[in-house]
């Protein structure tokens, strides 16, 4: 391994050494117009004779280690030539029968073996998680005990809006930051602009919050003792969009989405047709009548349910192997400074 990472060294050193004389990254013809396309089996380069394709590039990558990854991404001719060096050196001593003498036969056994170990366990985890059986009955089961989680709800609403208060002026002396601070004038002109965009997407009238909180109030017990929904909706909500639509939200409320948690609380805890106490959202109040729920038909979600049980799966049989393979200190000074007992012993006199 030491072998490996030295000779990688030599050969970026070497490498900075040829490029600025030679072809750099940076030298060179631009390509024109007029050159074919390129495809998996177009040459790009020629290293010691050898014509490399752009299909022979993409296969050194696939199993390139993660630092010749990074360095063909910052200089892939450099990177590319460290590949073909390698190679070639790497052949030249199997002619010379390097890998046949002590000690490097025992360190190339050793890295073969890490190796094999390492993609064997891959592909193991690999096979426990994608070839575990997933029956029938257990999609079901999964299926009605966790609907909730795919349950949709459609939603009418009406929004009661208030006007943010008004951010009090500061005298200058008042608004200095102090050394390495953040001044205040700064944060109060973002709030001030964060409100104008607000106002800006959706034009509030001159209510206060108080004022929007009581009207929000007084159209739930009116909507509760049976006032026509859409007949309020017209008249007083302040949402343009669901407005022209009878007050009908439009997109489906789901677990997953992005709505604030609050909201989808109190649409999941709801029954069709019952009417929602004011909730409070940025700068106003939402009235909510739950439509209906849904939950997609199992067929829909089969997909997701069979990786969730895999997922499940695996999370179980990693578990139990790390708690398996935990290893049971017996020693408790050999873990505290490991360094400590891991020092080579001083040379003997």
């Amino acid at each position: 391994m030491k072998l490996c990472i030295l000779l990688a060294a030599c050969a970026a050193a070497m490498y900075g050494q040829i490029l600025p004389q030679g072809l750099g990254p940076a030298a060179g013809a631009a390509p024109t117009a007029s050159q074919a396309e390129v495809g998996p089996n177009t040459v790009v380069a020629t290293v010691a004779g050898i014509s490399v394709t752009v299909a022979d590039v993409r296969k050194i990558l696939q199993t390139a280690p993660a630092q010749l990854a990074q360095q063909f991404k910052q200089n892939p001719q450099m990177a590319l030539g460290q590949v073909y060096l390698i190679r070639y050196l790497a052949s030249e001593g199997e002619k010379a029968h390097l890998d046949q003498q002590s000690p490097l036969k025992e360190e190339i056994d050793d890295l073969i073996t890490l190796l094999k170990q390492q993609v064997l366990a891959n592909a193991m985890v690999n096979q426990e998680q994608n070839g575990f059986l997933v029956s029938g009955e257990q999609i079901d089961d999964y299926y009605q005990k966790n609907q909730a989680r795919w349950e949709e709800a459609k939603i009418k609403i009406i929004l009661i809006a208030f006007k943010p208060a008004a951010i009090p002026a500061k005298a200058p002396a008042e608004t200095s930051p102090a050394p390495g601070g953040t001044a205040p004038a700064i944060a109060d002109t973002l709030k001030a602009a964060a409100a104008g965009a607000l106002e800006s997407a959706h034009p509030l009238n001159e209510r206060t919050q108080a004022e929007a909180q009581k009207l929000a109030g007084d159209l739930v017990k009116q909507l509760r003792a049976g006032a026509d929904f859409a007949k309020l909706v017209t008249q007083y909500s302040d949402d343009a969009e669901s407005k022209s639509s009878g007050g009908d939200f439009g997109t489906p409320i789901k677990a997953s989405s992005s709505f604030a948690q609050d909201l989808k609380k109190t649409v999941f805890a709801m029954k069709p047709g019952e009417i929602s106490d004011p909730v409070p959202q940025g700068y106003g109040y939402y009235i909510i009548r739950l439509e209906e729920k849904t939950v997609p038909p199992i067929n829909d979600v089969r997909e997701s349910i069979v990786k969730d049980l895999r997922d499940n799966h695996m999370n179980e049989y990693m578990k139990d192997l790390t708690t398996r393979f935990t290893p049971q200190v017996q020693r408790p000074d050999f873990f505290a400074q490991p360094g400590k007992f891991l020092s080579p012993p001083p040379p003997a006199k």
